[in-house]
């Protein structure tokens, strides 16, 4: 079945996050430095690892708890709530780094508004990439 190699899939992936989030907490530890970035996101890797592993054995437990979540992964309704929310979150995002663009900008905060401006641009950029792609595959 192609659903449960998709689910073997993500079972790899989520102890691959687990194995990376110890190894930057194990050299975070071994450095013997403040390194915030590496306890936080070594942290957050484990943790997150962990849950998706857990979430794999409730998915995988019987048959039943399998066949609902190929259903609910594979329902037209779903997949298209779930197009719309990452559209919305892709246009509110460009929208709010706009805005943060022209406040900062009014506030003669130049330095501070670039890196929204560069986001701003990228993923216009971005967005007409693969439009343009979308558009020859249809």
């Amino acid at each position: 079945m192609e659903f449960k190699k998709k689910l073997k899939q993500r079972f790899y992936i989520a102890v691959s996050y687990t194995v990376l989030g110890l190894l930057l907490l194990l050299t975070a530890f071994l450095s013997g430095s403040d390194n915030y970035f590496l306890t936080a996101f070594g942290s957050a890797l484990v943790v997150m690892g962990i849950v998706r592993i857990f979430r794999h054995r409730n998915i995988t437990k019987d048959d039943r708890s399998l066949r609902q979540q190929e259903l609910v992964e594979t329902d037209e309704r779903n997949r298209m709530m779930a197009e719309r929310a990452r559209s919305w979150a892709f246009s509110l995002s460009v929208l709010i780094a706009g805005v943060a663009v022209i406040v900062l900008s009014l506030l003669d905060r130049h330095e501070e508004a670039l890196p929204f401006a560069w986001f701003v641009c990228i993923m216009t950029v971005l967005y007409w990439i693969c439009w343009v792609i979308i558009r020859k595959k249809y």
